[in-house]
């Protein structure tokens, strides 16, 4: 999972270099970072769980109900269910980059 934050990372400092924000201060950037990262991860969770029919969504609210799920089991799950998880988060990062430096996609 670091591997894919760090990933989300590398790309989300790649979209404030090409807007051109150069953070002087390493604080403001790291924080800028921090929050964008965020955004970002919500953006692509929202995706995955729209593409879930309603059927799929009550067995995943079950699913999170229990305190032992792991990121395993969930990454199971939304493959069981069709989810190419990697083409949704791809998207929804062209999407969130297009939208930050606004361009019309």
């Amino acid at each position: 999972m670091e591997t894919n934050m760090n990933a989300i990372d590398q790309f989300i400092n790649q979209i404030l270099d090409e807007k051109q924000i150069a953070g002087d201060n390493p604080q403001v950037r790291e924080q800028l970072v921090a929050d964008l990262r965020t955004r970002l991860m919500e953006q692509i969770d929202r995706a995955m769980i729209n593409a879930l029919s309603g059927e799929q969504l009550d067995q995943l609210n079950q699913m999170l109900d229990d305190p032992n799920m792991t990121d395993q089991q969930l990454q199971q799950f939304m493959t069981s269910c069709g989810i190419d998880g990697q083409q949704i988060a791809t998207r929804v990062m062209l999407e969130f980059r297009n939208a930050y430096l606004g361009i019309q996609g």
